[in-house]
This record gives C-alpha cells, sequence and structure tokens, in this order.
C-alpha cells in the first residue's frame, strides 16, 4: 500500500503546500500565494504484483498546481497478481491543474489496474497526459486497464475505460500498436484541435482529449500539443510560481 497526497490552499505570502509521501514521494520545487510545483519520485522499484498505489490531490479555490512526473513507471510481472494505480482528483473553483505523466510501461506477465478520476468545481480547469506502452524493448507487454473519469457540477464529462493486453491484441482497441499516448483537457475549450498523427476528439462540455497510436513513446506528437494547451490553461501569472519555496 502507498497513499501519496498533495493539496494546495491559497496564502499569503505562500500557499500552503501539504505533502503525504507514499510509494510515490512528492517533491515540492518551488510555490507563491497561488500556486506550486511538485515533482513525483519513485520512493522504491514499482509496481509489483500486489502493489496499490494511491494519490490524492486538492487543488484549492483559485490556485494553480503543475506536476511532473521524475521517471516513468515500470509494472512488472506479477505472477498472477494484479497492481493498482489510483489517482483522486479535486480541483476547487476557478482552479488549474496541469499533470504531466511520464509513461507506464507494462512489462510482460503485468496485470495493471489504473485509475484516473478528476472532479472540476466551477470554473475549474485541468490537464492530464497519460502514457501506457506494453511491453519493454523486445516484449509484447501484458494487461492494463485504464479509466478515466471526469466530471463538474452538472455530471460526467468524460467516461472511456480501455482494456489492452499485448498478447491478445484487439482490433479497434490497440492493434498491433505498443503505446496510447493520451492528453485530458477538461473545463476548457482549447483552440489547436487539430495535430498531424494524433487524433483529437471535442467533448461534450467544455474540453477534448488527444490520442496518439503508435508504436514508440519518442514518436508522440503530444507534447507539442500539450504545450499549446498548458499555456492557454495556466496563464503567465500563475503558469510560473510566484516565489522560491
Amino acid at each position: 500500500m502507498g497513499y501519496t497526497r498533495i493539496g494546495i490552499l491559497a496564502a499569503e505570502p505562500r500557499a500552503q503546500v501539504q505533502l503525504t509521501a507514499g510509494r510515490i514521494v512528492p517533491r515540492l520545487i518551488e510555490r507563491g500565494p497561488r500556486s506550486a510545483r511538485v515533482a513525483l519520485v519513485a520512493g522504491g522499484a514499482l509496481l509489483l504484483g500486489g502493489d496499490r498505489i494511491d494519490i490524492t490531490i486538492s487543488v484549492g479555490d483559485g490556485c494553480a498546481l503543475e506536476i511532473e512526473d521524475i521517471g516513468g513507471t515500470v509494472a512488472y510481472g506479477g505472477d498472477g497478481v494484479a497492481s493498482f494505480y489510483q489517482a483522486e482528483i479535486t480541483v476547487g473553483e476557478g482552479a488549474r491543474l496541469t499533470w504531466a505523466g511520464l509513461p507506464l510501461i507494462v512489462a510482460d506477465g503485468a496485470d495493471v489496474h489504473r485509475t484516473t478520476r478528476i472532479r472540476l468545481a466551477a470554473g475549474a480547469r485541468g490537464l492530464v497526459r497519460e502514457s501506457v506502452v506494453l511491453g519493454r524493448s523486445g516484449e509484447h507487454g501484458g494487461r492494463v486497464r485504464s479509466r478515466t473519469w471526469v466530471s463538474d457540477d452538472y455530471g460526467p464529462v468524460l467516461d472511456e475505460a480501455i482494456d489492452a493486453d499485448g498478447t491478445l491484441p484487439v482490433p479497434g482497441v490497440l492493434g498491433a500498436h505498443r503505446v496510447f499516448d493520451t492528453i485530458v483537457c477538461a473545463g476548457m475549450r482549447p483552440d489547436s484541435v487539430t495535430l498531424p498523427g494524433a487524433t483529437v476528439m471535442a467533448l461534450d462540455e467544455p474540453g477534448a482529449v488527444a490520442r496518439y497510436l503508435g508504436p514508440a513513446a519518442h514518436a508522440s506528437p503530444l507534447p507539442q500539443l500539450w504545450n499549446e494547451w498548458a499555456g492557454s490553461l495556466m496563464p503567465e501569472e500563475t503558469s510560473r510560481s510566484d516565489a522560491l519555496i
């Protein structure tokens, strides 16, 4: 088990940032009165069969939180025992969140359940990147069941589930592709909705989902779109912290 918690509340002269370390360790990089940047670092080898990672993130009203992964995550073969990676995110009124996730590599024999739930209050915006790679070099990869759920004050915004297995490719899901790279933008209608090599789908509520399917993570064009969307979501005055730690 490993419970990680990140919270930010506006305060003067610097925001109150609450960090609790589990198997994933949050590190405060910088902060200002209403903003913070936090890095996530693995506290040991993970994911192993039977591991459960729980991350809770709370962004207070009017705050801006930037999260970045330091190094990707490898889910190792678990001899038939599943592992779990769950993130619960709450974004307060008028708040902003960006989480630039690095790839989750699902090695042969792994069975991963990954869930991300995001709740947006009025005027909140969120931008999350999640990437999955089936197998290390020379592997087909194990199984991953990934669900992304986003809601606002009016109800569900996005509810998507993907079930993929490197040993049993399914036409219409991933097919022969090893990589699915996704950016979820919620609470904002982005200006850029086309990108060669990727599919961008507008949501009924303000938001969009961008996805790349392909043979290698480095071939994904999504970083370009991430930079554009993140620049629109995080205004200049909050895209960098007002003061160092």
